[in-house]
């Protein structure tokens, strides 16, 4: 390992991943709020390790004024805000953490469900405005999420878990994955598969559960919420940009659909073209059939400093000169001693 080399923090991370590099390399933290793209181009000028988050945007003009890169750790599963090509055409070694993210994702899944068809944050923010009497046989009236239909679209590991939770709640779930599961999972998990449409048009309660990427982005557009149920429950724990959030809010508008949650939006993924500059205000004055969370998914403590120890552990393994246990890249220029173990 280089003397003491230079590993900078984009944002601020749970210090227990902080303390694991200190022993042998210089550290710089980052705050709160994150660095702004030109603050990481100063601050790691000279860094070998570059630890990344969700809001960074890493793509090749960046990498060049980062000459002495070894390893971007990424804090978390995806890396669509990474130039995957432009960052192994340096020699940069690119990492994630796929951790078990699994259970604290579907839990606020869930989470969200509940508080949107029972209208819990509107009650809420109602009672705090000064809302007398607080019962009412008219106001704030939700739908059931027992025996529901619950539509699921992507059933890797997180949908197979929102399905799983649905069995305390009766609900019939159907699901869509580019890929079908075993019978064995369908007829354990209690599950049916349907065709993208179908899952789209039963569905009470629609949860898209799929990565970003160009073909998913947008794909619950306005052709989508036409065909879903005028009263459907829509439920984003993937990313922003799989949902069109301004048809959304036209649809709510229009009484076309009957709420809408998120926990991810568009505006958190600088590396889409023309990024909104914020979560769209039109859906932002639809307070009572919505539920924000401010992309909380894995926001456990104990979750959390799982990741910020596996962040560090593959900073480390990088610059000994070792393959890091989860690159999802093989550098053009890795160490020698790298590319036995690629």
């Amino acid at each position: 390992m280089l003397e003491r080399p230079l590993v900078v923090y984009t944002h601020a991370a749970p210090a227990i991943g902080t303390l694991l590099l200190r022993a042998s390399c210089e550290v710089r933290e980052g705050p709160e709020r994150g660095r702004r793209r030109e603050e990481i181009a100063r601050e790691a000028r000279d860094a070998h390790a570059l630890c990344i988050f969700v809001p960074d945007v890493i793509d090749d003009a960046l990498l060049a004024m980062l000459p002495k890169l070894r390893i971007l750790a990424h804090f978390g599963k995806g890396y669509d805000n990474v130039d995957v090509a432009a960052a192994t055409r340096r020699g940069i070694w690119l990492t994630n953490v796929p951790a078990d993210l699994t259970d604290a994702t579907a839990d606020l899944a869930w989470g969200l469900i509940l508080s949107l068809s029972r209208k819990i944050n509107a009650g809420d923010r109602a009672l705090r405005e000064g809302l007398q009497p607080a019962w009412h046989p008219s106001r704030l009236l939700g739908t059931h999420v027992t025996g529901a239909t619950l539509g699921i679209i992507g059933f890797g590991a997180i949908g197979r878990a929102i399905a799983k939770r649905a069995r305390g709640f009766d609900c019939q779930v159907l699901y869509y994955d580019v890929q079908r599961a075993t019978n064995e999972t369908e007829r354990g998990l209690g599950v049916t598969y349907a065709p993208f449409d179908e899952v789209v048009s039963e569905a009470e309660i629609l949860v898209p559960v799929i990565p970003a990427a160009p073909e998913t982005r947008g794909l619950i557009d306005t052709n989508v919420l036409a065909r879903m149920r005028r009263d459907a429950l829509l439920v984003n724990v993937a990313r922003g940009s799989v949902v069109d959030e301004l048809a959304v809010a036209s649809a709510l508008r229009e009484r076309m659909l009957g709420g809408y949650a998120a926990d991810a939006f568009a505006c958190e993924e600088r590396g889409l073209p023309n990024p909104p500059r914020g979560i769209p205000a039109a859906l932002l004055a639809e307070r009572e059939r919505t539920v924000f969370t401010p992309h909380i998914g894995t926001a456990v403590a104990s979750v959390r400093e799982a990741l910020a120890i596996v962040q560090a552990e593959n900073v480390l393994a990088a610059l000994r000169g070792e393959r890091p246990p989860n690159a999802v890249n093989r550098p053009n220029f890795a160490p020698s001693g790298a590319r036995g173990r690629a």
